[in-house]
């Protein structure tokens, strides 16, 4: 899945975001107009794409430039000069042609996003407050920048649409890096950044995992991975479920099974024989001396794993049932990078008998551990029979990260017809759930929804605690 525009990316190089976005939706009607590519004036594409008149006449200028859209002159009937219409080259015409839609899964959501009416947002946290007056222009007179009118910016519209398009079912976006992002946009790093941000505070960013490097991992660095909000609004139906269990019995709950990694290898590490490990010598060492930034990569990757049981194997994951799948084995055994052991001597590496016996333990028991995490999903919501959870797409919605699994969520992905938008499950005593009153994310308390991972918190201010 792609926008039109990541067709044309060599050709749009350097150019900025906002130009980026006018050729997408130039193109965007270009397609749903079977190939028409009818000229436009300035102040219309202005008026049809919600957008103001100085950055539609900037944008079509850099598109001319870069021979992506041809300038023509209509001849005037009266005396007035010829007026000036904008459209795509025969060639970008062509392509379009050839490619037919590029949205896939998200589409709606993407047509909405980037050719409806303007979209209004606000920052979760100011929604229970009163509003302010807002001034249509700056104290300087010049009007008002889109985010003071709620307005989703041109630009904020352009990263939320590039990062939708890579979306999967449940809005999990992987394996897209930063440098491939700053070459899609257009941006700089520090507006990147900034931009991703405020993706976050409005919302449709939920949570954020940080990419990491480290020699455990296949890839020489880990891209970031983005869960995004697929029930923005936009005046749209809900495209997912997300669903939320709070357990009774925290204390068993406390901690995340890569909480238990991160204590056992700090044992380890310290010569502690005292403690009770639960990990693996061999998982022990392929772990050592790993930054705190890796465990939170790898307690994502086993989500990641689970996801992919809890949906193919949803009704075979009964209690005490060890599955055996051959694909996950082989995306877990992808996703590491196997060690080189060493013996006695500095220089001599192990028999390879072992190394690989080594190798295969490490596996096996990232391997068991998703199972262990599919199990704990499968049974809490297993809890609520009125779920029907079957041969549907889900995925795990990290929470706060002191939370363990006290609270857990789930996304699901193109639910059945009717089914609830927002489920909230609580756990009253082992086995028994209720159904909480709550049925929107909107009725939940501020906080809860930050520790639920349907929100980012905010980013501490410098000199608050």
């Amino acid at each position: 899945m792609k926008l039109f525009y990541q067709l044309f990316i060599a050709s749009l190089q350097g150019a900025d975001p906002e130009t980026r976005l006018v050729f997408e939706l130039l193109a965007a009607g270009t397609v749903r107009a079977s190939g028409d590519a009818q000229g436009y004036r300035i102040e219309a594409l202005a008026v049809r794409f919600q957008l103001s008149r100085t950055l539609v006449s900037d944008a079509l200028g850099e598109l001319v430039r870069l021979g992506l859209v041809v300038p023509e002159r209509s001849r005037s009937e009266g005396k007035g000069r010829p007026s000036l219409t904008y459209t795509l080259s025969p060639k970008v015409v062509q392509t379009l042609t050839v490619s037919g839609l590029v949205y896939g899964i998200h589409a709606e959501l993407l047509d909405c996003l980037l050719s409806g009416p303007p979209i209004e947002m606000q920052v979760p946290e100011l929604q229970s407050h009163p509003a302010k007056q807002r001034l249509a222009v700056t104290k300087t007179g010049r009007p008002a920048p889109p985010g003071a009118s709620k307005r989703l910016s041109a630009c904020n519209r352009l990263l939320f649409a590039t990062l939708l398009a890579r979306a999967d079912h449940c809005g999990v976006v992987s394996g897209l890096g930063g440098p491939e992002l700053l070459q899609l946009t257009g941006f700089d790093a520090a507006s990147l950044k900034h931009r991703l941000r405020r993706l976050m505070d409005l919302g449709l960013i939920r949570r954020y995992v940080p990419g990491v490097s480290s020699s455990i991992f296949a890839r020489a660095r880990v891209s970031s991975t983005y869960f995004l909000n697929l029930n923005p609004g936009f005046g749209r139906k809900s495209h997912c479920a997300v669903m939320v269990h709070l357990a009774c019995d925290w204390e068993a709950k406390r901690f995340t099974h890569a909480d238990i990694l991160r204590f056992d290898v700090a044992a380890y590490e310290r010569g502690d024989r005292g403690s009770a490990l639960v990990t693996p010598l061999s998982v022990l060492r392929f772990l050592a001396g790993q930054r705190p930034r890796v465990y939170l990569v790898l307690q994502s990757m086993l989500y990641r794993y689970a996801s992919f049981l809890l949906s193919q194997r949803w009704s075979a994951l009964v209690p005490g049932a060890y599955l055996w799948d051959d694909k996950l084995y082989a995306m877990i055994r992808r996703d590491f990078r196997q060690p080189v052991l060493k013996v006695a001597s500095e220089h001599a590496t192990a028999e390879p008998s072992r190394q690989e016996s080594e190798w295969v333990e490490i596996i096996e028991h990232f391997y068991r551990l998703a199972h262990e995490i599919a199990h704990e999903f499968r049974s809490r919501f297993g809890q609520a029979t009125f779920l029907s959870l079957e041969a549907v797409q889900m995925s795990v919605l990290p929470v706060a990260d002191d939370l363990g699994y006290k609270v857990i969520t789930l996304v699901v992905g193109s639910p059945p017809e009717g089914a609830k938008a927002f489920v909230w499950l609580e756990e009253e005593r082992p086995g028994v759930v209720r159904l909480r009153p709550e049925m929107a994310e909107s009725e939940v308390n501020l906080l809860n929804r930050y520790d639920f991972g349907l929100l980012t918190p905010p980013k501490r201010k410098a000199g608050k605690t």
